[in-house]
């Protein structure tokens, strides 16, 4: 519907905007996420809430902190940021409209990594998916129907998206919020931070690679092959919202059969899921090659050109697929620092690719860039997991 409401290149404009907020707000929000989705399954299958209590409170006071530091700039110097970062003045009420979404989008995370660590996945999955879209699409038709600046109002869709999953998030944490901080706070800071900054890096290097492609094709390019890539990125994340759902619920379960020295039936568990995973993401990629076309044409006769894009990156979710389960076993055993090795190798390498394909063959270009990044991740997944498997 998004991309209806828009030319290819309003939307183009649209992604390298939302993308280019995201590459900062995302990663710098994740410096303690993980550690609380771990820790929470953690302590509580030992009983230590006093602990949890402490990493809670530590993550209330980051996320509030962040979220003024982020946002302030935006609100006030988007067109700077737009001239100095983008190479133009296009995308400068891009940032300015999305920036508002910005506190709600670091809550949200920290809410969704308490409730991983519950296992609270329908929860969840209600919470950033269901609720928000159905949400998101009745905005979006409102606007479509009775208000002009449509490019305005895709922005704010993203926004208005952000609100409704951090207000579902609340309803769902609220009452476990409130029963773990009434014990007394105790914190572990090395022991965090042992296995939080590790973690906290990867994922920086790990977004920042995924999602710096269209971000770089767009200042180096222009926005209309900026929108066409993401058309059809916007097919193939359907892929890597699966791989994440199946890494989301499948780490809680790998840290309590570990924490029970469970060994055995943990990497049972795992490749139990890898299997399940790519028989999925091998179905897709083969619908895609049959259909893709035909699926682009209905985002518009434009988008037809990023076929090539398209299955190009759902490969990428394949080899993604394929290794995954090792890279979750792996943070599942506390290795965090290996997982760390293995994105700022990816991190290197892909933007190496990106910048060096996105020059020669534009929007394919971006999409090799990732090919290529995924499978030296890959390789290094494997390399740890046999390492730690030993």
């Amino acid at each position: 519907m998004v991309i209806k409401m828009v030319s290819p290149e309003d939307f183009g404009r649209y992604s390298v905007a939302t993308n280019f907020i995201n590459l900062i707000v995302i990663p710098l929000s994740g410096f303690l996420t993980a550690g609380l989705r771990r820790y929470t399954a953690y302590y509580i299958s030992r009983n230590e809430y006093s602990f949890l209590s402490g990493i809670i409170k530590i993550c209330i006071v980051y996320a509030f902190s962040l979220s003024i530091i982020l946002t302030l700039p935006f609100l006030f110097f988007s067109k700077f940021i737009s001239q100095i970062f983008l190479n133009s003045l296009e995308y400068s009420k891009f940032l300015f409209f999305y920036s508002f979404s910005i506190p709600f989008i670091i809550f949200s995370n920290y809410l969704s990594s308490f409730l991983t660590g519950l296992e609270k996945f329908k929860e969840i999955s209600i919470s950033n998916n269901i609720s928000p879209n159905i949400s998101r699409i009745l905005f979006l038709f409102i606007w479509w129907l009775f208000l002009p600046f449509k490019e305005v109002g895709i922005t704010l869709s993203l926004v208005f998206k952000s609100i409704v999953s951090f207000f579902q998030l609340s309803f769902y944490s609220l009452k476990k919020l409130k029963e773990f901080l009434k014990f007394e706070k105790k914190y572990e800071f090395k022991e965090w931070f042992r296995y939080s900054f590790p973690t906290f890096l990867r994922y920086v290097f790990s977004y920042i690679a995924d999602n710096i492609g269209v971000v770089i094709l767009g200042s180096s390019k222009n926005s209309l092959e900026a929108g066409i890539y993401r058309g059809a990125n916007f097919l193939s994340n359907m892929l890597w919202s699966i791989n994440l759902s199946f890494s989301s619920v499948l780490n809680p379960r790998l840290v309590h059969l570990i924490a029970q020295n469970k060994i055995t039936e943990s990497k049972r568990l795992m490749y139990k899921f890898m299997f399940l995973n790519i028989l999925v993401n091998f179905i897709f990629l083969l619908m895609f090659i049959i259909f893709g076309k035909q699926l682009l044409y209905l985002l518009g006769k434009e988008y037809i050109d990023g076929y090539n894009v398209l299955i190009i990156l759902s490969l990428c979710s394949l080899i993604g697929a394929i290794s995954g389960g090792f890279e979750v076993y792996i943070d599942a055993k506390g290795r965090s620092d290996l997982n760390l090795i293995s994105y700022i190798i990816y991190n290197i390498s892909t933007i190496y690719f990106i910048a060096l394909f996105t020059n020669l063959y534009s929007k394919e270009g971006t999409a090799l860039g990732y090919l290529f990044g995924i499978v030296v991740l890959s390789i290094m997944r494997f390399i740890f997991y046999f390492k730690i498997s030993k």
